[in-house]
């Protein structure tokens, strides 16, 4: 079994390596030619001017896209195509801002410092590392700006109208598979009204797009995860009996699932 798994990876290597072209015949992962195809990107990120990929990606354009690319190809036209890495720099300073800004400070209404889990913890150490963990929801809180909604359009971030809780580090935005477990662990810490936002939000986007994606940038909006919005939604209604709100959005589950 394992001399043929090897031999199918190497026909698929070598396959590869016979035609070059196979990623360029791929779609793009969205029309954005900023955030997601197009010169202007491929410049940006084998300029290496940040250590992680995903900054410049995260970033909110200061002007529309196409005077973001007017300036971009005036760049590129000033250095005959070959800007420097200093050049690429100061051109995403000038028309970008910082991977973050799309978000306002915000702590969850409904957090609880003592929520009844605890109680049930005898170990007194344990019990007081489950009092740490709780209070990473108070860092872990990201809510949109206004700005957002109003212009979507210079921004990766996919809006959404009500506050999330995120992993955390370099992911900013809501992803599809780590809000399951956050929601049991919201629920755990009884903070219901934080838990039936996320789920709007979720609503929300398979109304926009017929799936969620794998995450809340339009860099992700042509992949998805196994349909965990109905396991979600379950949680939630156990826990709080809110059988109207799974009532009056049964279609939308069903359209996504």
């Amino acid at each position: 079994m394992a001399v043929a798994a090897a031999a199918v990876a190497a026909a698929l290597l070598l396959l590869l390596a016979a035609d070059g072209t196979v990623a360029e015949r791929l779609p793009p992962t969205c029309p954005s030619d900023i955030y997601c195809t197009g010169p202007l990107l491929h410049v940006v990120q084998m300029a290496s001017i940040y250590h992680d990929s995903k900054t410049f990606v995260d970033m909110k354009m200061k002007y529309s896209s196409n005077e973001t690319l007017r300036i971009f190809e005036d760049l590129m036209k000033r250095t005959e195509q070959k800007p420097s890495r200093l050049e690429v720099e100061l051109f995403v300073n000038e028309t970008f801002e910082p991977a973050g800004s799309e978000f306002e400070s915000w702590t969850p209404d409904d957090w609880i410092q003592q929520p009844r889990f605890l109680e049930n913890i005898a170990d007194p150490d344990l019990r007081q590392w489950g009092s740490k963990l709780n209070l990473l929801w108070n860092s872990l809180g990201r809510k949109m700006k206004e700005d957002v909604r109003i212009n979507h359009d210079r921004y990766s971030i996919i809006y959404v109208p009500h506050p999330v809780i995120v992993p955390g580090g370099r992911f900013r935005e809501f992803y599809y598979w780590d809000s399951y477990w956050i929601i049991k662990g919201l629920i755990l810490s009884e903070m219901f009204q934080t838990v039936k936002g996320m789920l709007t939000n979720f609503l929300s986007i398979v109304d926009m797009y017929g799936f969620i994606p794998n995450g809340g940038r339009i860099y992700y909006a042509m992949r998805s995860q196994p349909p965990l919005l109905i396991p979600m939604m379950k949680s939630y209604v156990d826990a709080t009996h809110d059988v109207d709100f799974i009532k009056s959005n049964i279609h939308i589950l069903e359209k996504e699932f």
